[in-house]
């Protein structure tokens, strides 16, 4: 997906320093987690660090900031803003 693109993508495939609006979770054991977390549709997030080899990506929402792995991440449907 190139930047500027407005088809939805999954929160792993957020550029760096960028940020999107979540669209929803989609269907895993984890989607009451995350939710619970806070991830919920219509919500803003950036991500702010890619850990290096696969590592945590760490995600700004509100005044939080929260680390998931790629695996979490890739349950989260954005579209990019």
């Amino acid at each position: 997906m190139r930047l500027g693109d407005s088809r939805p993508m999954t929160a792993d495939q957020l550029p760096l320093n960028h940020s999107g609006k979540i669209l929803e979770i989609l269907p895993s054991p984890l989607k009451i987690n995350l939710m619970e977390l806070g991830f919920l549709p219509g919500k803003y997030l950036t991500l702010h660090h890619k850990a290096p080899s696969g590592g945590p990506l760490a995600f700004q929402m509100d005044e939080t900031l929260l680390a998931l792995r790629s695996k979490e991440a890739a349950l989260i449907r954005i579209e990019l803003i």
